[in-house]
């Protein structure tokens, strides 16, 4: 089970940090003569062992005993992993520690005191103790942590009845309380992910209108890198066109009811003042994996892609413009009836290639080029957001544009005194604007 990143698995990583904070200050105590004390220094031997243990060691012996262990009451239900408490087990389990701190030296007293003078210092200078604690987290994850070091309060009678507690005579000794130290819990469960789409219908009406299937609307998702992403921090944005814009080489879903039946085996295409045609080469099987024009898998929905080239449909993508798409059947072809649904809208729009790898925007000398399909001589707008550029039969100049490669390049030139900035290179052809793809920044 995961872990979250916060506490420790082993009570002893705080006993050893404090015995190494302990060691760190006995070697660099102001009491020996070596750091400009008066004192010899001698051996005092740290260690978290119980006080009877170490008492046959031998020489000086300091000993950090964990005795005791309590919850502590402030945090049984403190909000330490989110904005609210977690339910049981995903809340940390939160504690309170007790050490007993004691020297023991054979029958020196003078070494116990002074071992218990460093040991005591360094505690009372280190009130708070930050520490790094390593958690088998996917991968193993140095955690920061932290906790308060201070002397309990203990009575003379208290400590009589703790040393009446182990075989051990009574020997100077002092109580320190550690807290909070969590014991890391479970990582808690991943939450909903917040609504990004609400959809209301008011007096719905039953699908579909005709029994032998109908259309009701074309829709595409969008996604680009936004000027501000870089390989190293990707940001993209996201967003659906509905009734949907589509270039050559792209995919555009239409929805219908009752699109499985053969009256609704085939798409049609259609543009004003021309023939509708077929273009059920389109369709993208789902998930049938018979080429069309098999059976539409889907009873809603149907998903065509674009040719990459510019000509007549269904081998070409028509050129930019506006036109309709509808289903039927054809008795020419061998189906069993005529017929013809409801039309729906969509918009074919010039794709524009994006050739300059993040990050976004380029920084190039003008000219600049824009690759693609669809720029059509005559009916293709180029602006820098609002600045719209003068079309150009010629290599283009200062505020010009210039459509080569028979619709797939264009080159443009910003105009002279244009103010610095970032602008997004926005192409129309016949009125529909492509996706954004492009900035250029200008100095």
């Amino acid at each position: 089970m995961p872990l979250s990143a916060l506490g420790v698995l082993d009570l002893s990583l705080v006993t050893d940090t404090l015995i190494n904070m302990i060691k760190t200050c006995r070697d660099n105590s102001p009491m020996w003569k070596a750091n400009g004390g008066d004192v010899d220094k001698f051996t005092i031997n740290v260690s978290g062992s119980a006080p009877e243990t170490v008492r046959d060691a031998g020489g000086c012996q300091l000993s950090l005993y964990l005795f005791h262990v309590e919850q502590d009451q402030f945090q049984m239900n403190s909000p330490v992993m989110g904005p609210r408490a977690q339910p049981v087990p995903f809340q940390p389990l939160s504690l309170n520690l007790y050490f007993l701190l004691t020297a023991f030296a054979k029958d020196d007293y003078v070494a116990e005191q002074r071992a218990m003078s460093i040991a005591m210092r360094c505690f009372h200078e280190n009130p708070i103790v930050h520490t790094t604690v390593t958690l088998p987290l996917p991968p193993p994850t140095g955690v920061k942590e932290e906790f308060t070091l201070t002397m309990a309060v203990q009575s003379a009678d208290d400590m009589a009845r703790l040393w009446q507690a182990v075989t051990s005579p009574m020997r100077l000794a002092a109580i320190y309380r550690v807290s909070v130290i969590f014991l890391s819990p479970p990582a808690t469960p991943v939450a909903a992910k917040k609504v990004t789409t609400i959809s209301l219908s008011a007096d719905p009406t039953a699908l579909p209108y005709a029994d032998f299937g109908q259309v009701i609307g074309t829709a595409r998702h969008v996604s680009f890198a936004a000027p501000e992403s870089s390989v190293a921090k990707p940001e993209i944005v996201d967003f659906d066109f509905s009734p949907a814009t589509v270039a050559p080489k792209q995919e555009v879903t239409l929805y219908g009811a009752g699109l499985s039946q053969p009256t609704a085996r085939r798409v049609y295409l259609l543009a004003d003042g021309t023939p509708e045609r077929e273009v059920t080469d389109w369709i993208v099987p789902i998930p049938n994996p018979n080429p069309p024009p098999a059976t539409i898998a889907s009873d809603s929905k149907i998903i065509l892609r674009l040719p990459d080239s510019i000509g007549t449909p269904p081998a070409d993508s028509p050129p930019p413009g506006v036109y309709r798409l509808r289903v039927g059947s054809d008795i020419a072809k061998g189906d069993a009836v005529d017929y013809r649904s409801n039309a729906t809208p969509f918009s074919v729009a010039a794709r524009v290639d994006v050739t300059v790898a993040p990050p976004n925007p380029p920084l190039l000398p003008a000219p600049y080029t824009l690759h693609g399909r669809g720029f059509v001589a005559g009916q293709t707008q180029v602006l820098l957001d609002t600045v719209a550029l003068s079309p150009s039969g010629a290599p283009p100049g200062d505020g010009e544009f210039q459509i080569t490669g028979g619709g797939t390049t264009i080159d443009f030139k910003p105009p002279l005194g244009l103010r610095p900035g970032r602008y997004s290179v926005r192409v129309r052809v016949n009125q529909v604007e492509s996706d954004p793809s492009w900035w250029i920044v200008v100095v």
